[in-house]
């Protein structure tokens, strides 16, 4: 899957380019924060990881095993640091703040109660997400739903709306990966998106799908099809009840997400839309960049023949943002 292209000619240069030097993680003690945690060790990008949470005990037998971790593979660059919730300011400011504090996400549960207990999650972290930010830093959500909250973040931190995004990666591989099953090819040769909302309002760009480089067509029954497998994957992974959510794609997808972006390059993630006169302002998925210290859509890529559905999804966005974060 190549979602990314270079953005240099976006209006970004080398000398200012943002680079996540050092990334604070909240909610680190869970499946998703230590396993972005670990993978940011390992890739050797970072001078700093600063894990918080709760669960200090945790956190500090997560670094243990990191740092070891390390040493197994010489990479050893990367500072692994426990960080107090209660000392948050002692900190300082840091290039990216990742919120990966969740509740547990239930087979059966009510999605929008889950939301609704997300925001107060998020909620409980605004101080400490401002703090870290400070003046400059962006803040990345993995708390799900990603697009939803980072509105709200935007709304309860008054946090410029443009330097916070959300993680919505997995998407656009469950979409590869539904292709991939239904043409019987291997996945590494799929170069697919999905924009729009992380959910049910979903856009899978048919329109630039690409096999092996080459354009392809898909019939009807076969979009039908591979719609219905990658939308019904929530659904096969609950009926699992594995009692957690994807720990090992969402860390290495955020990874490579922060990875990428650093470098000047494209990435779908839950972008504010402000800047865009025919989408209301919300965080919808779309192909991004960071330009001058902002997230922002990427100017390179077309309006495409999804246009309107992905127009469809930013309005039902906008229009559930919760009121509860606002107050």
């Amino acid at each position: 899957m190549d979602t990314a292209h270079s953005g240099e000619s976006a209006g970004t240069d080398a000398p200012s380019r943002w680079q996540a030097r050092r990334v604070a993680i909240l909610g680190a003690s869970g499946l998703t924060g230590s396993g972005l945690a670990h993978h940011l060790a390992q890739a050797g990008t970072c001078d700093e990881v600063i894990l918080f949470d709760l669960r200090e005990n945790v956190l500090e037998a997560h670094i243990v095993d990191m740092r070891e971790a390390q040493i197994v593979t010489g990479r050893t660059r990367t500072r692994l640091v426990l960080g107090g919730l209660d000392s948050v300011h002692e900190v300082g400011e840091v290039d990216l703040v990742v919120v990966a504090a969740s509740l547990p996400e239930t087979p059966d549960g009510d999605r929008a109660a889950f939301l609704e207990g997300n925001l107060g999650v998020v909620r409980s972290l605004v101080p400490a997400i401002r703090a870290l930010a400070g003046h400059s830093g962006l803040v990345m959500l993995l708390t799900n739903p990603a697009d939803l909250l980072a509105s709200a973040l935007g709304a309860m931190s008054g946090i410029a709306q443009e330097r916070i995004f959300g993680y919505c990666l997995n998407d656009s591989i469950r979409f590869v990966a539904a292709v991939s099953r239904e043409l019987k090819v291997d996945p590494a040769t799929v170069d697919g998106i999905v924009l729009g909302e992380h959910g049910d309002g979903q856009v899978p760009v048919y329109s630039r799908l690409r096999i092996s480089g080459e354009p392809i067509v898909l019939t009807p029954s076969q979009r039908e099809r591979i719609d219905a497998d990658a939308r019904g994957w929530f659904r096969r992974w609950s009926r699992l009840q594995p009692g957690r959510s994807s720990g090992w794609t969402t860390p290495v997808g955020a990874g490579k997400t922060i990875e990428l972006l650093a470098a000047g390059s494209s990435m779908p993630v839950a972008v504010w839309t402000g800047g865009i006169d025919d989408l209301p302002d919300a965080h919808v998925t779309l192909p991004a960049i960071v330009d001058r210290g902002r997230v922002v859509p990427d100017p390179l890529h077309p309006q495409w023949e999804e246009w309107d559905q992905v127009r469809a999804a930013a309005e039902s966005l906008a229009s559930r943002v919760p009121v509860a974060s606002y107050v």
